[in-house]
């Protein structure tokens, strides 16, 4: 399990790659992207074209980051989830939660425009 951040227009972007399995790293992950929230970076772009698999623990990962953005009213997007974690997302009905994107420049702009 690999993650980086890069912030671009105030929009912060999370690249995750690998395997995300509810392990000790993803809890760092979480306290990392609070840091963001607090300081009042509040819209967040989630690459995760490069993640391998994805069970309950990685999930719910995803759930406490969006938990926590919209908490501070801020917005969460999706790129490119694999096939296995659309599948999960459907399974749990948290495709009705999230929602996904096939492009970062597509992401951006909906982000953008949501602050108008």
């Amino acid at each position: 399990m690999e993650y980086s951040f890069f912030i671009y227009d105030q929009i912060i972007n999370i690249k995750l790659k690998g395997d995300y399995l509810g392990l000790p790293k993803e809890k760092i992950l979480i306290r990392d992207a609070k840091i963001f929230t607090k300081s009042g970076n509040i819209d967040f772009v989630v690459d995760a074209s490069e993640v391998n698999h994805m069970n309950s623990g990685g999930l719910s990962m995803l759930v406490r980051l969006y938990t926590d953005i919209s908490q501070h009213n801020g917005k969460m997007l999706i790129i490119s989830p694999p096939e296995q974690l659309t599948k999960l997302l459907k399974i749990t009905k948290l495709d009705k939660v999230f929602q996904t994107v096939t492009r970062r420049g597509e992401a951006m702009q909906l982000l953008r425009l949501n602050r108008s």
